[in-house]
């Protein structure tokens, strides 16, 4: 027999529904709102007749963009950094989550409270410039990379995720001779796909949006990765899409907004194609990463 169900949970979930809708319609309105400008005629954008749809059709902007070189020197440096860094990262959390899950590691609760320490205490700026400085990465992609190379809430989860981890199939390979880097690249990191997605998920959107770092550590354009581009267009409005001087007509102006859309969709495209191959794993890898204290 089918339970009933009281009014009041009814009226919760209505409400519970209805804010969901809400935070649904706020996130993606700005998205939509972004992509309809980019997609429009410039003319249509200059007398707010766009909301959340192009109107009247015009791929100039995409097209300035796309030839502009700049765009592509900023992607190819945004690849490197992001590949990288994401591999670097799975790598050292993977090491250092798989360590500390072991009960058997000599102090391994005063090494678990001083990785948990630095999630709530860091040096600052200032210390952390210093530090770049020292080991002499500046104005490299270590510089970008290096400083971040752990996080701690992404180290907690994977390290909870190891825990649940079947004691059977390590005693097992154990007794087959299998020494601890042998159990967990052979058995442990081919089963743990979905926390391996997830965490890939968490360092590479990191990475791709990193702004900070690049700032303060690079020196050269030719450097710069695709979020520092988009902060000279978004922000100076100088770039080398559209020349800013005190002669510029007010046609060239509504082009340099749509051309300032276009470049935010092309920013975020990648990111936005990858997520639906990685979120099967995504949510099923960020619980079973979070049962466990």
């Amino acid at each position: 027999m089918k339970k009933s169900i009281s009014a009041g949970s009814r009226l919760f979930d209505g409400v519970n529904n209805l804010w969901l809708l809400l935070v649904l319609i706020a996130t993606l309105y700005p998205f939509l709102h972004v992509a309809a400008v980019s997609l429009s005629d410039p003319f249509t954008v200059l007398q707010n007749k766009v909301t959340f749809y192009p109107i009247g059709l015009d791929l100039n902007s995409y097209q300035t963009v796309l030839e502009n070189p700049a765009l592509w020197t900023s992607y190819r440096n945004t690849i490197v950094y992001t590949v990288s860094g994401t591999l670097i990262n799975l790598v050292l959390t993977t090491l250092m989550a798989y360590a500390l899950s072991k009960p058997k590691l000599y102090a391994r609760k005063t090494l678990t409270m001083m990785v948990i320490f630095t999630m709530f205490f860091q040096g600052g700026m200032i210390p952390s410039y210093l530090v770049v400085n020292e080991l002499g990465i500046m104005n490299s992609m270590w510089a970008v990379i290096l400083p971040y190379a752990v996080s701690t809430w992404n180290l907690m989860i994977m390290r909870t995720f190891f825990q649940g981890f079947p004691q059977e199939l390590e005693e097992a390979a154990v007794m087959d001779g299998g020494n601890p880097y042998q159990i967990l690249l052979r058995i442990v990191v081919p089963l743990s796909k979905p926390i391996m997605a997830t965490m890939a998920l968490f360092y590479s959107v990191w990475h791709w949006n990193s702004y900070m770092l690049p700032l303060l550590y690079l020196n050269e354009k030719v450097k710069y990765p695709l979020q520092i581009l988009l902060q000279q267009i978004l922000i100076s409005g100088e770039t080398s899409f559209a020349q800013a001087n005190a002669n510029i007509d007010s046609a060239q102006l509504i082009i340099g907004t749509s051309i300032k859309y276009a470049t935010i969709m092309v920013a975020i495209l990648p990111i936005i194609l990858i997520y639906p191959f990685v979120q099967k794993y995504f949510v099923k890898g960020a619980m079973m990463g979070s049962i466990k204290g």
